[in-house]
């Protein structure tokens, strides 16, 4: 945490004048420095009683006992949004808009009786001066808790649209600002996945240099605002940028992150630096060539990662990112020899050639289970045990709907498909649809195989088995499983998907 000022301010107890034997009821007001705050991500402070946010995934947290809790905000020059956490329940966040405007915003009004733990999480980064000006606690005898001992393991994360989490609560690639977020986000869930703090400084659209040159700056818009980040000690800090810098020429985006490197290196000689880059999105994009920057650098180090860009030409949603950082802790694990807990969002990656969420038995907060589709109005996620083939849920599609999962995959390749299916009558039928695709996966196919099956109303097992193309012009990167109905009146019972995708022997 990186502070201009800090003091430390007891809190102000506003008591109300009561007749005699009535219960008191006590407000106390919280000072922003108050010691019982636990600050994380860039925080800045003007005086005792404004502390300003800029960036996404700054937070403060507390510790408390009471019946309810309130913020006093200002979202600055925009609306801002925000997540509120209770006792680091996933299931139970909401997020609430903060409108430009000194207001005072309700955190909690029913907490359980006990010790609390209340988080607040900045989602969004839309405007400049979002400002915090305290707490106000109610209660019989209000008072913050010691807050916990801060993490001992520290992360910065710089990136573009991707790590801002631009459409983080869309699949579909939807703009508007209530639907970006960092708390479930890459930075945010890698951090949790380790107990680490971190600081999230990501701008959507930007390059490699257009970060670099303002990476310093507690605010994006104010080349004043350099705060020094030679006091924030991070074990590692993760670069995901370059997606913006395609186009250019390879050598001039080499010259741009090594120009970053030596910056980062000077302020933070011990610190490990990943390149963080994903493949399937252009034919020549950095994660092709982000190994020749570590070679050239010869610094043991720093690190080079990779994750399939497996969601098209949109941006990553939620159970994306846990994917990507799960891919992020397997890495992380590896050079510094740290322990991920399992993620705490549903993981849209599949594992070793499988597809993720075969069963449909999981969802993210926002709601998504892990399969992309087209005409979504015809598809239902089901939650009925006794008609599911495996588990609480199923999907049924309708009306020529269709779910598709990505996958890597490389030349050669075996698929094998096994699911299970059914209809509402005999007469309806089912496409499963295997294809092949080169680097940008959002191009055709270069290869596609289908099955089209009869279906019963009861469930059924079918297995679907595709060869990638051995030679093609460009190299195999994806396979797509794609299932939907075949002809405009059928209806499709989908549950219990597997798949492989092997060497051929």
């Amino acid at each position: 945490m990186t502070l201009v000022h800090h003091f430390i301010l007891a809190g102000l107890l506003i008591l109300p004048h009561l007749g005699s034997g009535q219960h008191v009821n006590k407000t106390l007001h919280i000072a922003p420095t108050h010691p019982g705050i636990l600050y994380n991500g860039r925080w800045t402070f003007k005086d005792t009683t404004e502390a300003r946010a800029e960036w996404q995934g700054a937070s403060l947290t507390v510790w408390l006992e009471s019946n309810r809790l309130e913020a006093i905000l200002d979202g600055g020059t925009e609306t801002e949004y925000f997540r509120i956490i209770i006792n680091d329940d996933v299931s139970t966040t909401r997020k609430i808009a903060v409108s430009p405007g000194k207001s005072t915003y309700t955190l909690a009004s029913t907490l359980p009786p006990g010790t609390n733990k209340v988080e607040l999480v900045k989602e969004t980064y839309v405007g400049e001066k979002t400002t915090f000006f305290g707490l106000l606690i109610d209660g019989n005898d209000p008072e913050l808790k010691p807050p916990q001992p801060p993490p001992s393991r520290r992360l910065i994360f710089y990136g573009d649209s991707n790590m801002a989490g631009y459409s983080l609560e869309s699949e579909h690639n939807e703009r508007d600002f209530s639907l970006r977020g960092s708390h479930f986000g890459l930075a945010g869930i890698t951090s949790r996945m380790f107990g680490a703090a971190y600081q999230n400084i990501s701008i959507s659209g930007a390059s490699i240099s257009s970060l670099h040159a303002v990476f310093d700056q507690a605010s994006r818009w104010n080349p004043k605002s350099k705060v020094d980040v030679a006091q924030y000690h991070p074990d590692a800090i993760i670069i995901n940028l370059g997606a913006n810098d395609v186009g250019n020429p390879k050598e001039e985006i080499k010259k741009e992150y090594h120009r970053f490197l030596d910056t980062l290196r000077v302020i933070h000689p011990d610190a490990q630096i990943i390149l963080f880059n994903a493949w399937g999105w252009d034919y020549n994009e950095p994660a092709n060539f982000t190994h020749e920057v570590a070679e050239e650098r010869n610094d043991p180090a720093l690190s080079v990662s990779t994750f399939p860009w497996i969601f098209e030409t949109w941006h990553g949603c939620e159970y994306d990112h846990a994917g990507m950082a799960q891919v992020l802790a397997d890495h992380l694990n590896e050079v510094l020899g740290w322990n991920p807990k399992p993620s705490d969002v549903m993981v849209g990656y599949g594992e070793d050639g499988n597809v993720a969420n075969g069963s449909f038995e999981d969802s993210a907060p926002f709601g998504g289970y892990g399969w992309r589709y087209f005409r979504e109005p015809g598809i239902q996620r089901i939650n009925n045990s006794e008609a599911a083939k495996e588990g609480d849920y199923y999907v049924s599609l309708a009306d020529q709907a269709s779910i598709h999962q990505p996958n890597p995959a490389r030349n050669g390749d075996v698929v094998s498909v096994a699911l299970w299916l059914k209809g509402s009558i005999a007469q309806d039928r089912a496409k499963i649809k295997i294809d092949f695709r080169d680097q940008k996966m959002w191009t055709p196919p270069l290869q596609t195989d289908s099955l089209i099956v009869k279906l019963s109303p009861k469930w059924t097992q079918f297995e679907f088995k595709a060869i990638a193309p051995k030679d093609s012009e460009r190299p195999v990167y994806h396979t797509r499983l794609t299932i939907s109905p075949e002809g405009s009146q059928s209806r499709v019972d989908v549950d219990d998907i597997s798949m492989s995708v092997r060497p051929a022997e």
